[in-house]
């Protein structure tokens, strides 16, 4: 119940709070700005930032690797500095670092190599996780047949609950991006 009820509020913010085991490459598309939005990155251990430079939609030459605090920085500044840490969820290209000035404009063009989530669980998530789960139990043992696919269908939950869940939607929600 509580692994459901955490992927339904992984699905209600847009993003998952758990942080990857291992360091995975995704990639993303380059915007021609000087800012990227990325995924949640949890670490710095195992990160490996590329971009392709030639457009050839590979990332093996030895000047496609970019370096942290060189070529580029990971923001917000100080999400690892908070008192809850948050994850980065952008990459800000460094002035004149001689390399990059922008992300190229072509798809697939920045590979990013992370461990990938939050660092940490949100106490936030993880008392709403907790206090959902409880109301669910309630209604399966008042008769109520709930499964994973129909859980964020509930309308009989508590309006604590459903509060709790706006508020977490509200303040650990991705923000959407506008093209």
């Amino acid at each position: 119940m509580l692994a459901a009820v955490s992927r339904l509020m992984d699905r209600e913010c847009g993003r998952h709070f758990t942080k990857d085991a291992a360091v995975v490459a995704r990639l993303y598309d380059g915007n021609g700005c000087a800012v990227l939005r990325v995924d949640d990155i949890a670490a710095t251990a195992g990160l490996i930032v590329k971009v392709d430079l030639n457009g050839d939609y590979d990332f093996a030459d030895a000047d496609e690797t970019l370096t942290i605090n060189t070529h580029y920085w990971l923001a917000p500044a100080n999400a690892d500095k908070e008192a809850e840490a948050e994850p980065w969820t952008r990459l800000e290209i460094v002035p004149d670092n001689a390399v990059i000035s922008i992300w190229p404009a072509q798809q697939r063009a920045v590979q990013v190599t992370a461990a990938f989530g939050w660092p940490t669980v949100p106490g936030g998530i993880r008392e709403a996780t907790i206090m959902v789960a409880r109301e669910i139990r309630d209604l399966e043992q008042a008769g109520m047949t709930l499964d994973l696919q129909n859980m964020d269908q509930v309308q009989q939950l508590a309006p604590q609950a459903f509060s709790m869940i706006q508020r977490i939607k509200a303040q650990y929600g991705k923000l959407a991006v506008i093209s």
